[in-house]
């Protein structure tokens, strides 16, 4: 009777190890659910720790004391058996060795049995999110369908079944163009009325009793900018007016308060100053280092830059985003429009936290996802939440522009934002010529869909740069 228990249970693991084994390769498609698989084995995450602890520590020890009990000691003879000598047996080292390589082994391979057997459980919740998903995106069809196509898109990512994907195939080419169009129109409809109702005129206002306003510099979906002196410090500064739209607002206010502390401790040599925050005239303002150079975006709407130019100014906004990061405060919406350049043709980072308000407000009023679409990173595509892997992809994809005078992605917003999501970056050397192979592997890397896969931090990316210019120096 406990025999067959025993085969009955040992049949049991079997089939079910098989069954994983026949599940890795569909599943190894998809870094979506590798990910979940990974981070959620959590018998097998603990069994991996005791491994590492117990095996060196305490299993390998062990099983050397034991062995050294069993092979006991040799007696060594010499001149003629006048001396005699206790020594080690000769094979002990060698059955200790086995012994380590057959502990390491047997453990590594239970760890995998415990990883594979959580596979079909991690396979049945990859179905009950492609279903969630398609039944969320089929209820906001109408309503909103940007939201829509984001949810499909993302159910590709964790769909594994031939049949669903003909279904999510007929869906998202189901979608018209012009549905899209309308909702661009409409977020452009909303942008012009939050610049339209903040066109006040300030020219020649004293702000707060201490900002005279010398002109109007620019104006967004942000609000105006007037270019300002400080009576106090006796500076120029630029003064961003809030729109109303966001200065009346008064929760978003409230939390955009919290990061200005934060963002009032930048202080980099590559990212604009803010100065103050204060509301007055019914309006909520910034007052910030004023630069003079113009933005980036300007500079690339010409021509590409030089690579010796790009590498020199890439390696700025890294470090300059770098130590935003190290500081806990990330951009979220960066793209050659926040970066300003200086009378020396160095670049300043600008209106951090600031687009966070916005799209907040923007988001409020359509119900949809916002952001940059052309710069958008694909969890910020997918509505979930940004944090330095982001900038790093955003920082990839302005490196490509300024690189070959293009965007990796084009087409409109729903062909954008899918493309961002599911392909990869055409590549640089190959369309190219100009451009090193080495260059073009960190953009690639920089430009990976899954955030694991990017470089970990902007300081990699600097580290790379560097050890491709040294190498092109020696050469």
């Amino acid at each position: 009777m406990g025999l067959n228990r025993i085969f009955h249970f040992t049949n049991q693991l079997a089939e079910r190890f098989i069954q994983s084994l026949q599940l890795l390769p569909v599943v190894w498609k998809k870094p979506r659910i590798i990910r979940h698989w990974l981070l959620n084995a959590r018998k097998a995450q603990l069994a991996l720790i005791a491994l590492v602890i117990l095996v060196p520590f305490v299993l390998n020890p062990l099983m050397d004391m034991l062995l050294a009990t069993l092979y006991g000691t040799v007696m060594e003879e010499s001149l003629f058996g006048l001396f005699k000598e206790e020594k080690v047996h000769p094979e002990l080292e060698n059955a200790q060795y086995i012994a380590h390589w057959f502990i390491w082994i047997l453990s590594l391979l239970s760890c995998v049995y415990l990883f594979l057997r959580y596979l079909p459980d991690v396979v049945e919740h990859a179905r009950d999110v492609v279903q969630e998903k398609i039944q969320l995106a089929d209820k906001l069809l109408k309503k909103n369908p940007s939201e829509s196509i984001l949810l499909y898109t993302a159910a590709t990512q964790w769909n594994m079944d031939k049949d669903y994907e003909k279904v999510l195939a007929t869906k998202l080419s189901g979608f018209n163009d012009s549905v899209f169009d309308e909702l661009d129109k409409t977020v452009a409809d909303a942008t012009l009325l939050d610049t339209t109702s903040a066109q006040q005129n300030f020219d020649h206002s004293i702000i707060a009793e201490r900002y005279p306003i010398k002109k109007q510099i620019g104006s967004g979906a942000m609000g105006n900018v007037y270019l300002a002196e400080d009576i106090r410090l006796k500076r120029e500064v630029a003064l961003k007016q809030l729109a109303p739209g966001l200065s009346s607002n008064k929760q978003l206010i409230a939390r955009f308060r919290q990061e200005a502390v934060a963002l009032a401790r930048l202080s980099h040599p590559n990212i604009v100053q803010v100065y103050d925050f204060f509301e007055a005239e019914g309006f909520f303002w910034i007052a910030m280092e004023f630069v003079n150079g113009g933005e980036l975006e300007e500079k690339l709407q010409s021509k590409p830059l030089q690579l010796q130019e790009t590498l020199r100014l890439v390696k700025q906004l890294a470090e300059a985003l770098g130590y935003a990061h190290d500081k806990g405060v990330i951009h979220r919406d960066f793209k050659p429009a926040n970066v300003l350049l200086t009378e020396n043709a160095d670049v300043k980072i600008t209106d951090y936290g600031i687009a966070k308000l916005a799209q907040s407000s923007v988001h409020t009023q359509l119900n949809t996802v916002m952001g940059t679409p052309s710069y958008m990173s694909p969890e910020q595509a997918n509505g979930d939440n940004a944090d330095l892997h982001t900038d790093i992809y955003s920082l990839g994809v302005v490196f490509y522009q300024m690189l070959s005078g293009e965007l990796p992605f084009k087409g409109d917003t729903k062909s954008i934002v899918a493309q961002h999501l599911t392909k990869q970056a055409p590549s640089l050397s190959e369309n190219y010529k100009n451009i090193p192979v080495d260059i073009d592997q960190i953009v690639q890397k920089m430009l990976q869909k899954e955030p694991a896969d990017r470089q970990q931090s902007m300081s990699e990316i600097v580290t790379y740069i560097d050890a491709y210019q040294n190498r092109h120096h020696q050469s």
